[in-house]
């Protein structure tokens, strides 16, 4: 990976009560912040916003957020479950261009 910087995003949780409690919640747990941290670990900036209401995403409040963050051709972006159909659409609309490198297990 040739990356400049990375922004992780998550899936949607299926609970709105669950999600708004940090212990219960699961969508920024797990794998995202082990794979933050390797990031970082070998010097690629990462960041793994939280989304605002990711129980009921809106699109234009997703890319609100997303787009406080820069986004170049080298960046490296991932997406879990709806974070991934996010992004899609996000390049898309904006017609972005970066480098594509696709794993998928």
């Amino acid at each position: 990976m040739n990356s400049s910087n990375c922004i992780i995003i998550h899936g949607c949780p299926r609970d709105k009560e669950k999600s708004q409690d940090p212990q219960r919640r699961t969508y920024d747990k797990h794998w995202l912040p082990w794979l933050k941290r390797e990031l970082t670990s070998r010097g690629i900036p990462t960041e793994a916003p939280l989304m605002p209401t990711p129980w009921e995403p809106v699109y234009e409040d997703y890319k609100r957020e997303f787009e406080k963050f820069t986004v170049t051709e080298s960046t490296t972006l991932i997406g879990h479950s709806s974070g991934g159909t996010f992004l899609v659409r996000w390049l898309g609309e904006t017609k972005r261009k970066i480098q594509l490198d696709l794993q998928m297990n």
